[in-house]
């Protein structure tokens, strides 16, 4: 079982549990293929996941499906900005079967639409050719 007795604890813990939902996303997004997000963390913290969630929500007020849906919203910002890939082929890679149900939660957690992210990567990729041409 674990405990977060404190602040210190609970934050060392919410590292703990963003690491492995960064490699849980980069993993799908790199081989297309579905991870259980509740597996790979049981399996790294070695405790059960309802355990672990119950834990989350009393003592840090936020469910792990929370914080994975955040780190995967913040995957996909990234994604909209450093690469050409549409967001359709993003969410196909997330496990999403409606692009549409990702662009919701990105606009719930950002505020922001996909379209918005992409016009950043046109502001720097511009802003990169002009270093360029000053060169």
């Amino acid at each position: 079982m674990i405990n977060m007795h404190n602040l210190n604890e609970c934050a060392d813990m919410i590292t703990r549990v963003y690491r492995v939902a960064e490699q849980v996303i980069q993993l799908q997004l790199d081989t297309g293929r579905p991870v259980q997000f509740a597996l790979e963390l049981s399996n790294e913290l070695k405790t059960d996941y309802q355990e672990l969630n119950s834990l989350f929500l009393t003592r840090c007020d936020m469910s792990l499906d929370v914080i994975f849906l955040k780190q995967v919203v913040e995957k996909v910002k990234e994604q909209l900005v450093y690469t050409e890939q549409p967001l359709s082929q993003i969410a196909k890679a997330l496990g999403y079967e409606k692009s549409n149900d990702l662009s919701e939660q990105l606009m719930c957690y950002t505020g922001l639409t996909s379209a918005h992210f992409k016009r950043i990567r046109k502001i720097k990729l511009e802003n990169i050719r002009r270093q360029q041409e000053k060169i």
